[in-house]
């Protein structure tokens, strides 16, 4: 089959393999460049060892509440085993990232890619020319410029501490530094989260994410909110935090750890985007049109590198629906408003479509369901009653428009809710659609009635 043009995309992450895969299986020459390891931060720097570790420390959470269900056994934990669990658990779900490209038709280039002109990047020192361009680049820590910032962690280091520290202060109220707070509280870390928001999780509809902020606090977790780091010092193994509150009162204290977890931003600076005609906002964020193409039209953007929610489910659908359109002609607006998103600490929280702050604002009249866990058979029998299935119902026609779930199985449970979000379900075919008993499913069941 002949191509259809030339198409350079630059990361192999979840956005760019989606793209890659999509056009050369379209019949498009393909080119991927990576500068890194082929999979890109949610295979090694994100998603799957922190998952890994999640589950490491629930199993442990589990342990300690072992007797009431009838069993004995030691609880102790050797912390080397469970980042060999984790690297085992990435390998295996990697395989031959590299293979899977070549098996494809997909030529590979292991280098850095700039651009040279609107139509051409260089990549170890070739001249390689496109029809079609995707940044999928990809983005890092934000590192706040405050003096000592050097004496601290970003999530990467913190997925493969030595040992869990003694104590770790978390700078930042979002997924990653509650995720990575969780996961050490569970093995024993004297935890403490700081965040300049007026609270934790302020993305998440609040009455479901206060759940989690109850337990985390049951495992000893600390929260400080609308805090501002000031400064850092010591020495690595003791760094003594400076913060201020609410009220501008100054605050000190040492921990073995610090972990900045403030955001992330997209990783584009050095890919020179004037070269190519790509224009960017006072931020340093690449301008995109509805469809993610920029100022070039040949160029266009996937992933983390074009800002907006980091989620690698967000991620891939944005590969693909970029490489839709190029192969097609036809450009595609994305809408990523019924891609479900989960937060893995303890418990699980997910989400998709509306919160109920955001359908206020745009005008959507809801009913709201819930169905709390405290008398579901299954989270009886699990003992994990504090969870909740919220549902949101526009009023005029009774359609599914959001759902917030916390709970042990709120990352399986949403996908049935975002099921039924884009098949235009109705809280009439919620309510009619039986659960299993005793499953956690019967919540969306309950919501609904």
């Amino acid at each position: 089959m002949s191509a259809k043009g030339k198409i350079v995309v630059i990361g192999s992450g979840a956005a760019g393999t989606g793209a890659a895969r999509t056009l050369a299986a379209a019949g498009w020459d393909t080119t991927v460049v990576e500068r890194d390891r082929v999979g890109g931060t949610c295979l090694w720097r994100g998603c799957m060892p922190k998952k890994a570790l999640y589950n490491s420390a629930r199993a442990r959470r589990n342990a300690d509440r072992a007797e009431m269900f009838g069993l004995e056994g030691a609880r102790g934990f050797d912390w080397q085993s469970v980042l060999a669990w984790k690297w085992h658990s990435q390998e295996t779900y990697a395989g031959d990232q590299e293979a899977g490209f070549t098996d494809r038709g997909i030529r590979l280039v292991k280098d850095d890619a700039r651009f040279v002109s609107p139509d051409a990047v260089e990549v170890a020192g070739e001249r390689v020319s496109f029809d079609h361009a995707i940044i999928a680049t990809g983005s890092r820590p934000v590192i706040p410029p405050i003096t000592g910032i050097e004496l601290a962690d970003t999530s990467t280091g913190a997925l493969g501490y030595p040992e869990p520290p003694s104590s770790l202060l978390v700078v930042g109220g979002g997924f990653i530094g509650l995720e990575l707070g969780a996961i050490y509280a569970s093995f024993g870390t004297e935890v403490t989260i700081i965040t300049s928001a007026v609270r934790p999780l302020e993305m998440l509809d609040e009455e479901i994410s206060a759940i989690p902020l109850r337990r985390l606090e049951r495992l000893g977790v600390a929260f400080h909110t609308s805090c501002r780091l000031k400064s850092l010092s010591g020495s690595p193994g003791a760094v003594t935090a400076r913060f201020s509150d609410a009220a501008g009162a100054s605050h000190e204290r040492t921990w073995e750890r610090v972990l900045v977890a403030v955001g992330r931003k997209p990783s584009v600076d050095d890919l020179d985007l004037a070269a190519a005609g790509v224009e960017v906002d006072g931020r340093g964020g690449i301008v995109l049109d509805t469809s993610h193409r920029t100022t070039n039209p040949r160029v266009w953007v996937a992933g983390d590198a074009a800002g907006g929610m980091m989620q690698t489910p967000i991620a891939n659908y944005q590969g693909r629906t970029v490489a839709a359109s190029i192969d097609s002609g036809a450009a595609s607006e994305l809408d990523d408003s019924m891609v479900p998103t989960c937060l893995f600490t303890t418990p699980q929280v997910a989400q998709v479509g509306l919160t109920e702050t955001q359908a206020h604002a745009s005008g959507i009249e809801i009913s709201i369901g819930r169905a709390s866990f405290e008398f579901l058979g299954a989270a009886v029998i699990e003992d994990e009653r504090d969870g909740l299935v919220k549902l949101l119902f526009a009023e005029d026609d009774g359609r599914l428009v959001g759902a917030h779930i916390a709970g042990p199985a709120a990352s399986d449970l949403i996908y049935a809710a975002a099921v039924a979000m884009r098949c235009g379900a109705t809280r009439d075919t919620l309510r009619a659609t039986i659960g299993i008993h005793p499953a956690f499913c019967e919540a969306l069941n309950w919501a609904a009635g």
